[in-house]
């Protein structure tokens, strides 16, 4: 019997060794950067608390009922390693451009380089992936019910928060922005 734990550990730690090779020593500045976010902390409660009870209730069927690996689980290991890597390039990208937080306040051009020139979230992206491909990898259909329909719609509205804040803050280069790029899936929305 194939230990899905075991195997997502092992993803986990690739994913680590990747990011240490991809963000160099520094990798602590790139993991807390800050950039335009949300003042109301409520949807940030809100996208927390949902990924844990989504995650929590994954384990918990996989802890109890210990299924047998299917293919299925195996495409979340998929998903959750490209989780990890867009979160990465996401992450590398910010890392990279040291002035962006300046340049953000000044110049909205930053922001539309590199991953964001097509997706304008694509931490929410990887995000989604990693929680998803972490259900998947379990097992649990449950886990999956659960993250459609308490995750997904708390990290859209945290979306939908920010996306409010950065409109009043940056206005027409904003909207203009939105019309070049995606929020989450590149090409489709």
């Amino acid at each position: 019997m194939v230990n899905m734990i075991k195997i997502v550990i092992a993803a986990i730690v690739l994913l680590t060794i990747i990011g240490y090779a991809l963000l160099g020593k520094n990798v602590k500045r790139a993991i807390i950067f800050r950039s335009a976010k949300t003042k109301a902390s409520e949807s940030l409660v809100l996208e927390v608390v949902t990924g844990i009870i989504t995650l929590a209730t994954a384990l918990a069927y996989y802890l109890r009922n210990r299924p047998e690996a299917t293919w299925w689980m195996g495409a979340g290991i998929v998903l959750l390693i490209l989780g990890g890597i867009v979160q990465l390039i996401a992450r590398k990208h910010l890392y990279e451009d040291k002035t962006f937080e300046h340049r953000l306040l000044s110049e909205f051009s930053a922001a539309q380089t590199g991953i964001y020139r097509k997706l304008r979230y694509p931490g929410k992206t990887s995000t989604l992936l990693l929680t998803l491909g972490f259900c998947l990898a379990m097992g649990s259909t449950w886990s999956i019910a659960v993250w459609a329909a308490l995750f997904l719609p708390s990290t859209l509205y945290r979306i939908s928060q920010e996306e409010q804040t950065l409109q009043d803050k940056f206005g027409e280069r904003w909207m203009n922005y939105q019309e070049e790029s995606k929020r989450i899936i590149p090409g489709i929305f």
